[in-house]
C-alpha cells in the first residue's frame, strides 16, 4: 500500500455545484463560473475531484462537458454506495492516498456533502448559490465559485503550514 500523499485535493458535488439540475433534460452544462474556477485551483497546484450519486455512463456524460478532465471522479456505482454515507468519501480518501487535512470538498448540499464531509474531518465549503437560510448548515459557506477559490486557498495554504512544522 502507498503512503499517504501531502497533494492537495478539492473535490466537489456534482448537480446544483459544478452543474445545473435540468429536471427532465440530458443537456448538462457547467455553470458559468465553474470553468474559471476550476482553472484557479489547478493553476495554485490543486487536484481536482468529484464524488457523485450519478452511475459511470451519466457522470461521463456531464465528465465531457468540461474543458480538463478530473483526476479522479467517484461515483455511486463505482464504489457501489451513495452519499451521504461516509463510504462514498472514505473511498476517495483511499483512492487519491490524500490526508484529510490536504482536501478540501466543496458542495451545494448540506445532507449529502456537507455534513458527511465534516463529520469525517475534511473541511468542508458548502456553495450555497442561492443563499438559503438553512439551518444545519456546517463548514464554510460561500455564495460563488469565486470565493470558494479562496477559502479553498485559505484553508490548504494552513494545512501545508501545519504539516510542515
Amino acid at each position: 500500500m502507498s503512503p499517504v500523499t501531502q497533494l492537495p485535493w478539492v473535490t466537489f458535488g456534482c448537480f446544483g455545484t459544478l452543474v445545473e439540475r435540468q429536471a427532465g433534460s440530458q443537456v448538462v452544462r457547467p455553470m458559468a463560473d465553474v470553468e474559471p474556477m476550476l482553472a484557479e485551483l489547478r493553476a495554485r497546484g490543486y487536484r481536482l475531484g468529484v464524488l457523485t450519486n450519478c452511475d459511470d455512463r451519466a457522470f461521463e456524460l456531464v465528465h465531457r462537458t468540461f474543458r480538463q478532465p478530473f483526476d479522479l471522479f467517484v461515483t455511486s456505482e463505482r464504489i457501489r454506495g451513495r452519499k451521504p454515507a461516509a463510504w462514498h468519501f472514505r473511498a476517495f480518501e483511499q483512492m487519491a492516498r490524500v490526508h484529510r487535512t490536504h482536501w478540501v470538498h466543496v458542495a451545494c448540499s448540506v445532507n449529502y456533502d456537507i455534513a458527511p464531509a465534516s463529520a469525517l474531518g475534511v473541511t468542508a465549503v458548502w456553495l450555497d448559490r442561492e443563499r438559503s437560510a438553512d439551518p444545519r448548515a456546517i463548514g464554510v459557506r460561500v455564495h460563488t465559485a469565486a470565493q470558494a477559490v479562496d477559502v479553498i486557498a485559505d484553508r490548504l495554504e494552513h494545512s501545508s503550514v501545519a504539516a510542515a512544522v
